[in-house]
Parts: structure tokens; sequence; C-alpha cells
């Protein structure tokens, strides 16, 4: 399966040389939707008032998403720069199908971008690792990365969070108590003991000590 590290993405960006690459990478890194999603974005659906994008999910399903200050700032250059006048990522050359654009072109951007790059990624790649790297910023918060990535169901979020630092997330155990070890006390000194005394006399302990399930 291909995945794409979180530290792979400036890397990316430093490698994208149009607008079109720099916008179809970006949304994909700083919001997680599907490529169809993206390449159907138009200029009408950024309310660029209130920041926010409204993006077409499967099943005919329409919702709103608040849009990142970066991307924010990414999407008004651009459209200073004239480079967006209908869709968010604009064409690359003749759009024979203008009012269902193929969501391919999506795919040849980010495989183009990460060949000069050096990287193996496609799209649904790049949408896992927005996932993986939201949860690490926002510990827990499974309910709103659903909702962003346009899911029914929190199961099928689950699914892309295989590549979340387990490391890190393990480092909690560090500050974990149970209330034995004093630190700086010689062995057999009265805290100690009393320590010990706690120890034995906890619920979570039997007769023979701590029993395996």
């Amino acid at each position: 399966m291909v995945s794409v590290d979180v530290a792979d993405v400036p890397r990316l960006f430093a490698a994208a040389q149009t607008w079109p690459e720099r916008l179809a990478l970006a949304i994909l890194v700083y919001m997680g939707p599907r490529r169809r999603a993206v390449a159907r974005l138009r200029l009408s659906d950024y309310d660029r008032l209130h920041g926010r994008l409204r993006f077409r999910e499967k099943g005919g399903k329409v919702v709103w998403k608040p849009v990142p200050d970066e991307l924010r700032s990414l999407l008004e250059a651009a459209i200073t720069a004239g480079a967006i006048t209908d869709y968010l990522v604009p064409p690359e050359g003749y759009l024979q199908r203008k009012d269902d654009r193929d969501d391919r072109v999506i795919w040849r951007i980010v495989k183009r971008v990460a060949a000069r790059a050096g990287i193996e990624a496609h799209v649904h790649a790049l949408r896992a690792a927005f996932a993986v790297y939201y949860l690490e910023r926002f510990p827990g918060d499974v309910e709103a990365l659903k909702e962003l990535l346009g899911h029914r169901s929190i199961a099928t979020t689950q699914v892309y969070l295989r590549k979340l630092d387990r490391d890190t997330a393990m480092e909690r155990v560090r500050g974990l108590s149970w209330g034995v070890a004093e630190t700086g006390e010689a062995e057999g000194s009265e805290s100690s003991q009393t320590a010990g005394e706690r120890f034995a006399s906890s619920s979570a302990v039997g007769a023979g000590g701590f029993e395996p399930p």
C-alpha cells in the first residue's frame, strides 16, 4: 500500500511548479477530500467571506467545510493572480467535458509532482496523510475527522489511521503512576514500605500478586 509520510508533504510542495499543481496538492493535504470532489470544485464553491468550501461528496452529499488559514491565503493569492476563473484547480488544457470534469486530472497532477519530488504518492495516500496529521495535531478528535473526510461511519475513518505515530502515543505511559515508586528514597525506608503496603492492599492485586488475564 502506498503511503505518504508527513515529512514528505513539504517536499511535494517544493516540487509543485504551477498553480494547478500547488492548488491540487494544497486542497488535498489541507482538507483530505476525494479526487472527484477536488476536480469538481469551482470558484462558486468558495465562500470567500466566511472561508468555507462546498464539497460534493459521494452519494450526492453536499458539505460546507471550513478552510485552513494557509490554504485560504493560497486560494486568495491564486485569485489575485488571475489563475482561478472557474475551477479551483485550473485546467491545464482544453476541457472536453466542462459539465462533468474528468477527475483523473487530479490523479495525474499528484503523480507528476510526486515523481518530480522522488516520492511515491497518489491522491488516496495524501488523503490518508491528512487524516493521520489531523489526529496527531488534535488527538482523539475522530468525530470531526469523520465529517471532514465525508464518511458515514467512524469505523471507515479508523481505516486511515494505520500510520498514526504509535511511538508517540505510547509515550503517554511515562506518566502512569500507581503511587508505588518513591523517587530518591532509599530501599527499605518508611516511604518505600508505606508505598509497598499501598501496593499490596490495592484491589487490583490478589493474594498472589498481579494475575495475568
